[in-house]
């Protein structure tokens, strides 16, 4: 059995549902963020459910703000959920594995699908994989499904289709499928555009610092995992396979030191598919806030920012400044961050061919 993957989900003896945030984590708790909460009632308008019982969405969006509510949340009603990392530097959302009561995994969960689909939203899922699995070479086994379907909690009306694909090399050969399928008008797939498109822009702009011309270059050019399947909105979410987890928690330590904004060319983009997105830089030149001469890093805990530039690209960059202390290796150096608390939903990563677009 497998360890503890991004996009994983807890069930938690109180019956709230986490979702897992990453590959590293401590070895006694599981950093996630919490989705989904039993009689909780937000007020919307649509609701989950299983075996009778009924799940109210916490968090409707996933942003710093909006967790930044769920920590208020947890305080108040699970303090047990919120302690300070000695590891990152900062009080978050981490699940005592005590406190697991069933470990969700999205692989399981699709091969459960593949050999008896339950609903019509679960037949679509078949049929997705299976074309993505027949254009891309990779097969269904290197892939899962998360989300409310991984929990059995879907609404056949209006749940999204969440995929899961293990692996770099395998994650690269869907994403060059999917560019091929969106170019063919008959395949069923395709990126926003039209009235759709500009829904998207409007709704990531109430919550995220994007003009609306960005947000237009996000989702009509740049996402390439989030578009719709024969009018059905899907995404596919790239997670390392655990031999390409190199790291442990407790080799790098953090110290948040300040807010800067910053220009860099990217170097390196490999990990910036997985989440946290990681784009490693140089040519850095700070334009506000503390200045430092060893920024080599840019990392996004904002799954909005994942693999948008390319190397020799230069991206403008807002987020918190960390030092970084490699126990490894013996080296410090600093990084930006995106997706921090202290940054309340104003940080960003932008592509400089966004802001010449606009």
């Amino acid at each position: 059995m497998r360890e503890f993957a991004d996009r994983d989900f807890l069930e938690t003896l109180e019956g709230l549902m986490f979702c897992v945030i990453g590959n590293i984590h401590p070895p006694d708790r599981v950093i996630a963020y919490l989705k989904y909460v039993p009689g909780y009632d937000a007020g919307h308008r649509v609701k989950w459910s299983k075996r009778g019982t009924l799940y109210g969405r916490i968090l409707p969006y996933y942003s710093a703000e909006g967790v930044g509510r769920v920590m208020e949340f947890l305080e108040k009603m699970y303090p047990d959920y919120i302690t300070y990392d000695r590891v990152l530097g900062f009080k978050l959302i981490e699940v005592p594995k005590n406190k697991i009561k069933k470990h969700y995994r999205p692989e399981e969960r699709l091969a459960e699908i593949l050999r008896s689909p339950a609903d019509l939203l679960e037949e679509e899922v078949i049929e997705i994989v299976s074309i993505l699995s027949e254009k891309s070479g990779v097969p269904p086994t290197s892939m899962g499904i998360s989300g409310s379907i991984l929990l059995k909690i879907h609404n056949v009306e209006f749940s999204d289709i969440d995929l899961i694909v293990y692996g770099r090399r395998e994650s690269l050969k869907v994403k060059d499928a999917l560019l091929e399928l969106y170019s063919d008008p008959k395949s069923g797939f395709e990126m926003a555009s039209g009235s759709i498109l500009e829904k998207w822009a409007e709704n990531i702009v109430k919550i995220h610092p994007l003009t609306l011309s960005e947000a237009r270059m996000l989702y009509g050019r740049d996402k390439w995992n989030r578009a719709l399947f024969r009018g059905r909105q899907f995404s596919v979410h790239p997670v390392k396979r655990e031999d390409e987890v190199t790291e442990n928690y407790g080799d790098r330590v953090f110290r948040g030191i300040g807010m800067v904004k910053a220009v860099a060319r990217v170097v390196d983009s490999s990990d910036s598919i997985f989440l946290p997105a990681t784009y490693l830089v140089d040519y850095v030149k700070v334009v506000e806030g503390p200045s430092s001469r060893n920024i080599v890093e840019v990392t996004s805990y904002e799954g909005l920012y994942c693999d948008l530039a390319s190397p020799g690209e230069k991206i403008l960059v807002y987020g918190k400044l960390e030092h970084v202390r490699d126990i490894r290796r013996g080296e410090e150096y600093h990084r930006i961050v995106v997706g921090s608390f202290e940054a309340g939903g104003r940080d960003y990563i932008k592509p400089l061919r966004w802001i010449k677009g606009s």
